[in-house]
């Protein structure tokens, strides 16, 4: 009898580790692309002092920050239903401080980030997903 039977060739090391890499690179492709489609608006609180209630709007939707302290974030995820259009933030002082600018779709991999400066400043910045650049791209050829 032989006490070393031969092993299957996919529970070989030379074999199963490739495998394995192989089958983490398609599940971390997978859910990057089923992410790249959603939507987000991303806050900083740069203004030196906490605010007490800030309001966001964007594609008919809308969400309210308590307490942003200083030097802090907020992330929010839009929903997939809505209209395009511009963003728009309010306080809740005496009287209000207003924004509105930028443009972000409610699907599509946008990425809208918001750094609130000193003085009312906005510096704003937009993404695009990676992915859904290319499938653009692909669907334009």
């Amino acid at each position: 009898m032989n006490p070393n039977p031969r092993r299957p060739w996919w529970l070989r090391k030379r074999s199963l580790l490739p495998l394995l890499f192989l089958l983490g690179l398609a599940f971390a492709l997978v859910a990057a692309l089923a992410r790249s489609d959603t939507s987000r608006i991303i806050v900083y609180n740069e203004t030196g002092v906490p605010i007490g209630a800030l309001r966001v709007t964007a594609c008919g939707q809308e969400t309210v920050l308590q307490n942003l302290d200083d030097d802090e974030s907020y992330r929010w995820k839009l929903a997939k239903t809505g209209m395009p259009g511009e963003i728009g933030m309010e306080t809740a002082s005496n009287p209000p401080w207003r924004w509105h600018g930028g443009y972000i779709k409610p699907h599509g991999g946008y990425r809208v980030i918001i750094s609130l400066m000193p003085d009312g400043e906005v510096e704003l910045q937009n993404q695009i997903s990676v992915w859904q650049r290319f499938l653009y791209y692909v669907s334009q050829q």
